[in-house]
């Protein structure tokens, strides 16, 4: 059964929930909830990375350093210190990753495909786990980021060779993470089509996290009867069904932002699971 990584926008600009947890004690709240709904994770992020193209027009705002350090670390002190729960500080930047783990973060989660080696070593130093999310750019989804010969065997490829670069830099091969980067660089086929081949992924030994949760390519692959695509916060349906297919796949885990209701779904696939491994 995959574990839940909940996640927690401590920002203005986020595509889904943009400026609802900005506040520290909005945000530690909800961190109290996702805990209680079953998350096994708290991915915490204090700059956006909603990709540039035709659904976010010019993508996320780039913020300080030192603002995204005032934004997460008062929300992490809380919730790894006083909650004991495990903190995925969501971030490119090596300072504010290194400020996260001093505050009780344990693993980072980079969304630009291990391009600045100091996160890599920022996450050796503590020994972090490290999650590499494959990504072209900034996630502009448009040509030529979105350009793949064969987009599952080109982002396998580049996702290993960032492996290898995590590595060098001191994090052991059993504290990376691979995430195929749904919705980032990719348009809505491409991102069904990574779906599709999670088990390649699986095969290549590392750990795989994945992030459906309400992407625009969910919208776009089911959109309303008239057409037009559905919000964020109304594409659960979808959703739901992209994490069946992780939990399907067996990934060790799924990034999310409704836990109690995929809390749910991935116990219920369990019980399936079991059902027929016991069955003659």
């Amino acid at each position: 059964m995959p574990e839940l990584w909940g996640v927690i926008n401590v920002t203005p600009d986020s595509f889904s929930d943009g400026g609802r947890y900005l506040d520290p004690g909005a945000a530690i709240d909800h961190g109290r909830a996702l805990l209680g709904q079953g998350a096994a994770v708290l991915d915490i992020g204090g700059e956006s990375s909603r990709p540039a193209g035709h659904t976010y027009g010019d993508g996320f705002a780039v913020v300080s350093a030192e603002e995204e350090i005032a934004r997460v670390v008062p929300v992490i002190q809380v919730l790894a210190g006083e909650h004991r729960a495990r903190v995925s500080i969501d971030t490119i930047k090596p300072e504010v990753a290194a400020a996260a783990l001093a505050a009780g973060a344990s693993i980072i989660n980079d969304v630009r495909c291990a391009e600045d080696r100091g996160l890599a070593e920022a996450a050796a130093a503590a020994g972090a786990d490290y999650v590499i999310m494959h990504n072209r750019g900034r996630g502009e989804v448009r040509p030529p980021h979105t350009d793949y010969e064969d987009v599952v065997a080109d982002v396998l490829e580049e996702l290993l060779r960032a492996a290898e670069r995590v590595e060098r830099a001191g994090v052991p091969r059993a504290a990376v993470w691979l995430d195929p980067g749904l919705g980032f660089a990719k348009t809505a086929l491409q991102s069904a089509a990574l779906l599709s081949s999670l088990g390649r992924f699986r095969k290549t030994g590392y750990r795989v996290l994945v992030g459906p949760s309400r992407k625009s390519f969910v919208a776009e692959l089911a959109p309303n009867r008239g057409g037009e695509l559905p919000a964020a916060d109304d594409r659960l349906g979808g959703t739901a069904a992209a994490v069946a297919i992780c939990a399907a796949a067996g990934v060790d885990g799924v990034r999310v932002h409704d836990v109690h209701v995929m809390s749910q779904l991935v116990r219920f696939a369990e019980a399936l699971r079991g059902s027929g491994e016991g069955s003659s």
